[in-house]
């Protein structure tokens, strides 16, 4: 008689004991948290320079633009497709692969010669959008659980900490130095990040091997660059033009494809099983509203605070992302706050919060965006909500998926805030539509934002951990 054996399982199994000391506890957090700080940094840090890009290269703004929206879309496919290997192959043998891509890119685009080229490496950079859940993953397999809602909040914090930092060092660098430099910082933050990682992370055994869903994987990769196309370029392309509404279609039939698939094989890059569950479905609604409300910001103030005429107040773009600071290290803040506010709020409260005090902060600055003072006291509050509730989500995801796919599963909700900011830009052009746009304009821009941020609070009431 035979007796059949069990298959062996996939999932990376830790080296190191469970419950580092903190020392060892703290070094993990710093080496993922400068992970995290060169995607976030290589997020934003290139927006000073899109007019040096457009002028060297010879392109209109939204040519330019695809420095941008290359990465975007590159994020969004590999952050799902490395989280899910993660999960399979081990997370800290993902995130290095993930990091040396980064550094490759981040060298291809300084020596570019051509723009094409540029595009390339970007497309490169793209893998370090993985940092993130990699990073979420290894918090929760080699922490101990009494420190892992706080290394969460620093994680999330770094995000945006990084984002907002980059406004800042980027104009910098462009007036003072060149566009190289600006690869360069990131290659050198992302080289050290690897170093650390490979220093200081614990290693996880690498199971034995099944067969990789390639079905889903290509499924995956047609359904979101056709969606993220259709939502960042429509704008530009005209909503009912044939290729957005080629993509819109190629779009749907992906990502239906991507569920029957996902459904039906053992073992799915996206268990849409556990993604089905109402809370994770809540939660990643409502990380759509965190990246769309603050990128109506991102796009709207630049041109408030950077335009000459309307009611624009005439700053230059290193001193426009000083005003934009503060919201950058409140959302730091915010992120850091999360974890106290959780063990005496329940988790709906906290991310009904969350939306509370960004919206807050939107209404503030509708009602005066013609004041500085205003405007960078309100942009701060939006900041602090927006800190707050990438923690919350982040600590939802990643304790109520198995631990198995941890990763996967933070993947999947990045790629939904990455679809919430890219709405942002094509939704902030319908307001802002004239070379001279006045106050009004802003107005309605910064309240349509507060109204975006309310329905998030009624949608955070919802919320049920335990469900």
């Amino acid at each position: 008689m035979t007796v059949a054996t069990p298959s062996p399982s996939t999932r990376p199994s830790p080296v190191v004991a469970a419950d580092p000391s903190p020392g060892v506890s703290r070094r993990i957090v710093v080496a993922l948290a400068l992970a995290v700080l060169a995607y976030s940094l290589m997020q934003t840090l290139l927006v000073p320079a899109l007019p040096v890009f457009a002028d060297g290269f010879g392109l209109d703004a939204a040519g330019s633009g695809w420095v941008l929206t290359s990465y975007l879309l590159s994020g969004a496919v590999a952050a799902p497709i490395l989280g899910s290997l993660g999960d399979r192959f081990g997370h800290r043998r993902l995130l290095v692969v993930s990091l040396v891509v980064f550094a490759v890119g981040g060298v291809v685009c300084a020596l570019a010669p051509g723009f094409g080229v540029l595009l390339a490496g970007r497309v490169l950079q793209g893998a370090s959008t993985a940092t993130f859940p990699l990073a979420l993953a290894i918090v929760r397999r080699h922490l101990p659980a009494a420190g892992q809602r706080t290394a969460v909040g620093w994680l999330s914090g770094t995000i945006g900490l990084g984002a907002g930092v980059a406004l800042v060092l980027g104009g910098l660098i462009v007036q003072l130095l060149s566009w190289p430099w600006l690869f360069i910082l990131g290659t050198g933050l992302g080289l050290l990040a690897l170093l650390l990682v490979m220093r200081w992370v614990p290693a996880s055994h690498r199971g034995a091997g099944t067969r990789t869903d390639w079905v889903g994987g290509a499924l995956l990769v047609v359904g979101l660059l056709a969606l993220l196309l259709a939502v960042s370029q429509g704008g530009k392309w005209g909503w009912t033009s044939p290729v957005t509404l080629l993509l819109a279609v190629v779009a749907a039939a992906g990502i239906a494809g991507l569920v029957l698939v996902e459904l039906r094989v053992a073992q799915p890059l996206v268990d849409m099983r556990v993604l089905a569950r109402p809370v994770l479905l809540l939660t990643n609604g409502l990380t759509l509203f965190l990246g769309f409300v603050p990128y109506l910001f991102y796009v709207g103030l630049p041109v408030l605070l950077e335009s000459g005429t309307g009611a624009g107040h005439g700053l230059d773009v290193a001193t426009a992302g000083l005003v934009m600071l503060p919201s950058a290290v409140l959302v730091f803040l915010g992120g850091r706050m999360a974890p106290a506010l959780a063990t005496r709020m329940r988790t709906p409260v906290v991310a009904a919060l969350s939306m509370a005090l960004m919206g807050l902060g939107a209404a503030g600055a509708a009602l005066a965006p013609s004041s500085l003072i205003a405007v960078i006291g309100s942009f701060a509050l939006l900041g602090l909500g927006q800190g707050v509730g990438f923690a919350v989500v982040a600590e939802l995801v990643s304790q109520l998926a198995p631990r198995s796919e941890v990763a996967s599963a933070v993947a999947v909700n990045g790629v939904l805030r990455t679809v919430g900011s890219a709405l942002g830009a094509p939704i902030t052009a319908l307001f802002l539509v004239d070379a001279a746009v006045g106050a009004g304009e802003f107005a309605a821009l910064f309240a349509f934002a507060a109204l975006v941020s309310m329905v998030g609070v009624v949608l955070a009431g919802f919320i049920r951990p335990r469900a």
